[in-house]
């Protein structure tokens, strides 16, 4: 049986702060899975940020979501330009994981899973799909408010079986 690996394709840690970290080394010849994984702060005020493959600003993105903040649960979904929307302050980290499965597939959309937390705020999970045949070759992370604090931490993994 066939031993799966994790390939580093790339890591950035910010120097500075910065309103949008992407991902354009991605081979679209690559088979698997794709895994990123952020740690980040908030700089300016609390940072909220949203995904996009490929430069796809279209409406192709549809999300459900579930979370829970120790005193009540909360769902939602929709489509939008974008996926995955989170948030972290200025003092408290958000931790997030994406396993984006099949990346490079092009005979079917793309889906993807989502984990998150916060330990002042929430935890949550995501089911998400980008409904495109394309395979992922950038993934851009944006800030849609302030922007992502020196520090952050942003790593990109292909996960196959050899």
């Amino acid at each position: 049986m066939p031993t799966p690996t994790h390939t580093l394709i790339e890591a950035v840690t910010l120097a500075t702060s910065a309103s949008s970290v992407t991902f354009s080394g991605i081979s679209a010849t690559g088979k698997g899975d794709l895994v990123l994984t952020m740690e980040f702060k908030g700089s300016g005020g609390n940072a909220y940020g949203a995904l996009r493959f490929n430069g796809d600003t279209g409406s192709n993105y549809s999300i459900t979501f579930a979370l829970g903040d120790g005193s009540a649960p909360g769902q939602g979904g929709g489509t939008s330009d974008k996926i995955a929307v989170f948030a972290a302050t200025t003092t408290s980290s958000y931790l997030e994981q994406y396993q984006i499965i099949d990346f490079s597939a092009t005979d079917k959309h793309k889906s993807l899973l989502r984990r998150g937390n916060r330990a002042d705020y929430r935890v949550d999970m995501l089911a998400g799909r980008w409904a495109n045949t394309d395979a992922i070759t950038s993934i851009e992370i944006f800030a849609l408010t302030n922007s992502y604090a020196a520090g952050s931490t942003f790593h990109l993994y292909q996960i196959a079986s050899e």
